[in-house]
């Protein structure tokens, strides 16, 4: 039976402490009577981390030290549910619509049926490309995880409670808004009418409850149970009409019973917050640097910034020979489901995909050990991961990819093959938190492949990478540019971006702005590459070949300075030589 890993702060006699998170699963689960086994990690609470009391009576559960728990639930971040000994699901809003789906497999008809919205996507997509799944699952949890009681600046309500407010104001997003509005046009009889308004929010998402509405609901109630004056609702009118809706609903008010929050001193809580954006809380980040188009900035810019890089004397060479190169894959013995024919890849792709899977797995192949533990981040549907835990049965391999609907394909295919070295994560790069030796990466989009990197360099593991997407690197949660320090002596913030999004003209060879796509890919590529060698990595700059089986060919392959990795590589990097400058 699948099992839900939660974390707990205290459990003494009847009285248990828990993050905010715990609290969000445990009122979801209550909500949707959800069977699941509860399991409970005792961990220690940290000194700026808050903890809520609990009764856990209306619960079946277990609690287990940190060092009980199963090697695959500690590889990942709480909460995380674990579907079978091979399958992991981590992340806080990942875990709750795998909840509502298991619910919905028992009884089609729930009622928690409608929380995943429109075509079952609320909430889908990771926190690192969409502003709303960031605010429900990072922004909001952050304010009830971390904020101090009384609050550091008592005059005024959360920031992140103020721009809910005026997310509430904005029209509602409609999926078929022209299509809503033609029918507000035309009475039942056909005549014409005056009302094309578009309808004001009345859950968060628009006209139903959502997952995201019960998430908020929670956050909202454990704030106001704190805080406790009646002012703040005046301060946030649309929000008290819609807390006010939720909170008569007799299931939603009856899963609450779980919590057993004190009433504190009332805050003088009167003011709004001045600085917040008037906007929907859908929209991308006002900060975020935007060219004027997406994917070419002004050419002025782009030599502007290509002229600091060559004042400073950056190396920007590469390595002749790929790691590797001399592995032969003979194609012919690998069975139709660990190539890319049996990922179901268009013909007009699939020649390609061989080629860049032969790239990718020879330095793996060639630096991977017996009982190494490999991990194909942003797997899709496995084709890199699954050729290599067939070609290295004596590995473990690790499907990491967000994406439910791709990973199923990767379990299918898995199955076929009746491979039993192979392990599937779905969550994002940053809920990861194992042991590996090996991470790999094919066109892992903009800041995923630094994500890979970072993960790879904290655990001293060898990383081969291929990225793509140049242009949507970014500054987010975890990762900020440039990344190394060398670049961040000579190159500021925006002028990097300008690299980054003029890297992805990488045309074809009679475009005239392929040259500099490419001479910029490198540079960034060159930035990685000295982060990486700060923390005493030897890396390796080559290209895929041939290099038509994709435009973004650059292949990185670091190797820390481990004794067993230097002894396995000496005598390739002796023989190595660099070759003429990228441009």
């Amino acid at each position: 039976m699948e099992t839900i890993y939660l974390e707990l702060f205290s459990a003494e006699g009847n009285e248990f402490l828990a993050p905010i998170e715990t609290l969000v699963v445990l009122f979801t689960m209550r909500y949707c009577d959800s069977r699941l086994r509860i399991t409970f990690i005792l961990a220690k609470q940290p000194l700026e981390v808050n903890a809520y009391p609990i009764t856990l009576e209306h619960f079946t559960y277990k609690i287990l030290n940190g060092n009980e728990v199963p090697e695959i639930a500690d590889s990942c971040q709480l909460p995380n549910l674990q579907l079978n000994s091979m399958s992991l699901v981590a992340g806080l809003c990942a875990c709750l619509r795998q909840i509502i789906k298991l619910s919905i497999v028992e009884t089609p008809e729930h009622r928690c049926r409608c929380l995943l919205g429109f075509k079952t996507s609320c909430l889908l997509a990771p926190s690192e490309c969409s502003p709303w799944t960031r605010f429900c699952e990072v922004e909001l949890i952050s304010t009830l995880r971390t904020m101090e009681y009384p609050v550091v600046s008592p005059g005024e309500i959360p920031e992140t409670l103020a721009r809910f407010e005026v997310h509430m104001r904005q029209p509602v997003r409609l999926h078929n808004i022209y299509k809503y509005t033609m029918s507000k046009k035309f009475s039942s009889d056909g005549t014409a009418t005056q009302d094309r308004t578009v309808p004001e929010h009345i859950y968060a998402e628009g006209s139903f409850m959502t997952l995201a509405d019960i998430i908020i609901f929670l956050c909202t109630t454990v704030y106001l149970r704190i805080v406790t004056n009646p002012r703040v609702l005046d301060l946030i009118p649309l929000t008290a009409k819609w807390y006010d809706r939720m909170i008569t609903d007799e299931h939603l008010r009856k899963c609450l019973g779980f919590i057993n929050l004190k009433v504190a001193s009332p805050l003088d809580i009167e003011s709004f917050p001045q600085i917040v954006p008037n906007q929907s809380l859908y929209k991308s980040d006002a900060k975020r640097y935007k060219p004027r188009n997406k994917n070419y900035t002004r050419q002025e810019d782009v030599e502007n910034s290509l002229k600091i890089i060559e004042n400073c004397g950056i190396d920007l060479e590469m390595n002749s020979e790929p790691l590797g190169a001399e592995i032969e894959i003979d194609w012919e013995t690998i069975p139709f489901e660990a190539n890319p024919d049996g990922g179901s890849l268009p013909s007009t792709r699939s020649k390609r995909k061989f080629q860049q899977l032969e790239n990718l797995s020879r330095p793996v192949l060639k630096l991977a050990k017996p009982g190494n533990v490999i991990v194909d981040f942003c797997s899709g549907s496995g084709h890199l991961g699954i050729l290599i835990a067939y070609l290295r049965k004596d590995c473990t391999v690790i499907l990491l990819e967000n994406k439910e609907e791709s990973l199923n394909r990767s379990k299918l295919r898995v199955k076929k093959l009746k491979l039993d070295n192979v392990k599937f994560y779905q969550c994002n790069l940053d809920y990861f938190k194992g042991q590996f030796d090996i991470g790999t990466s094919l066109h892992a989009c903009g800041v995923a492949t630094d994500l890979v990197i970072q993960h790879c360099i904290r655990r001293n593991a060898v990383f081969v990478c291929c990225p793509c997407c140049y242009g949507s690197v970014q500054n987010c949660l975890h990762i900020s540019y440039p990344r190394s320090n060398v670049f961040r002596k000579v190159m500021q913030l925006r002028d990097y971006l300008v690299i980054g999004h003029a890297a992805d003209q990488t045309h074809d060879e009679k475009n005239l702005k392929t040259k500099q796509g490419y001479q910029c890919m490198g540079i960034i590529d060159a930035d990685r590459k000295a982060q990486a060698e700060e923390h005493g990595y030897t890396v390796l700059i080559t290209k895929l070949v041939p290099e038509s089986c994709t435009p973004k060919n650059n292949l990185l392959v670091g190797i820390p300075s481990d004794e067993w990795v230097n002894n396995c590589i000496a005598n390739v990097i002796r023989n190595m030589h660099l070759s003429s400058n990228i441009v």
